[in-house]
């Protein structure tokens, strides 16, 4: 009985990432990410592989080629893409687009804002809490000068609070007549944000007080009982005010390669098993990078 080696394009595309994959695990790359392509050649009728960032000797390269022509395959599609070594661990990703195909382009983070500006939305806010003051239903004795409130803004704009502490409580009546902001946008969809203030004081100028973004997942994490926005990045953040902090890669439909960064490992497995159920997919960067999760200090 002869075995049939005819396969499908979709089946070569696995197959040749999964070769790529095992020939370049030797190479010391970490944290690097470069471009290829894997074109066909009609005259040679075979496909020619190229990254000209990535350093393999001769006989290396020899092989690799042998191997991929060697593959089974009934198509003449050529390919590009990327090629990540994780900086974690000794994984590679490899993303592969047909040629011709659409592409799906990542843009750029464009952060929530007010109208107007946060730096007027913070004055309005201090305006407000002055206002209260002179009838006597707020004494900022005894806020602390460095404490923080915080409100999220929805994919649609739509303010809401749910900081239950007494400044919290009044920044929940403030946000009532404030219209919607502009929602924060990642890879051209929007995202929920939370958004940290530094409690207004009237030892400050209110222009010079400090605010921290945050874009989140608009899908909760219960921990411990207590609803949490999980936010995410392309960087590792900045790691005051961060509780937990976990990476992960989403590759072929689910995250995969996890390395826990900071926290209680009780939190960080709660964590990766809220990602790991698979419902989750942020597409903040291209197909097979590293995106960093983390909750905040309450």
């Amino acid at each position: 009985m002869e075995t049939s080696w005819i396969c499908k394009a979709q089946d070569f595309k696995s197959l040749y990432v999964d070769l790529l994959k095992k020939e370049l695990r030797v190479l010391p790359y970490k944290d690097f990410t470069l471009s290829y392509t894997l074109s066909y050649d009609s005259l040679q009728k075979r496909y020619i592989f190229q990254a000209p960032q990535l350093y393999m000797d001769s006989v290396a390269n020899v092989r690799l080629l042998r191997k991929m022509n060697e593959l089974p395959r009934a198509t003449t599609t050529s390919y590009g893409g990327t090629i990540n070594f994780d900086n974690y661990t000794d994984h590679i990703f490899i993303s592969s687009e047909a040629e011709g195909a659409d592409k799906i382009f990542v843009t750029m983070e464009v952060l929530t804002e007010p109208r107007g500006g946060i730096k007027r939305f913070i004055q309005r806010w201090g305006d407000y809490l002055d206002s209260l003051k002179t009838i006597g239903e707020f004494d900022e004795t005894g806020v602390p000068s460095e404490s923080y409130v915080s409100l999220h803004v929805n994919v649609d704009g739509s303010l809401v609070s749910r900081d239950t502490s007494k400044i919290g409580i009044l920044l929940r009546q403030f946000i009532q007549k404030e219209p919607p902001w502009t929602p924060g946008i990642m890879s051209g969809q929007p995202v929920l944000q939370l958004v940290e203030m530094q409690v207004p004081s009237s030892k400050w100028n209110y222009g010079a007080l400090n605010y921290r973004r945050y874009s989140g997942l608009e899908k909760r994490i219960y921990i411990r009982g207590r609803e949490t926005i999980v936010c995410y990045s392309a960087v590792i953040p900045k790691l005051n005010g961060v509780r937990t902090l976990l990476s992960a890669v989403y590759d072929q439909g689910s995250y995969v390669a996890p390395v826990f960064h900071k926290g209680p490992l009780d939190e960080l497995q709660e964590l990766w098993e809220f990602l790991d159920k698979g419902q989750v997919k942020a597409t903040y960067r291209p197909y097979a990078h590293r995106i960093y999760f983390y909750t905040l200090e309450k």
